[in-house]
């Protein structure tokens, strides 16, 4: 099973739509958009596996150590379970701060969930 998250921009991001005009209306109202410094976002946790897919995970904060071992807890291990059920499995996810800090790895342990780890920001290299 695999596990990552990422973070989707709700609001329009720092482009933004493209607006055609003519020669003369560059300061038009209609040809202006505001931008946003900070575009409203949400960070999803996901998981899957041959045996299939987890439940999306909607985090409401920066995912820390604690926020990924509560994720884990709450979401991974009720999808692991539902996938596998007593059945062995290899957990992978990436080198980011909260999955190799000494308490998720200390968790894992704990578990006894084997982990596979993986370079981070390289989600192309999945299987």
């Amino acid at each position: 099973m695999f596990s990552d998250e990422s973070k989707f921009c709700i609001s329009f991001g720092y482009q933004g739509p493209r607006v055609w005009r003519k020669r003369g209306e560059a300061h038009n109202p209609r040809c202006l958009r505001s931008s946003v410094k900070f575009p409203q976002s949400v960070m999803v946790w996901g998981a899957m596996s041959s045996a299939g897919v987890g439940p999306l995970c909607f985090l409401k904060s920066k995912v820390n150590a604690a926020v990924y071992q509560e994720v884990l807890e709450h979401f991974m291990l009720p999808a692991a379970d539902q996938l596998y059920g007593d059945a062995d499995f290899i957990f992978q996810q990436d080198l980011a701060p909260a999955h190799s800090a000494k308490a998720s790895s200390t968790w894992f342990k704990d578990h006894g969930i084997p982990v596979l780890n993986w370079p981070a920001n390289l989600p192309d290299l999945n299987p």
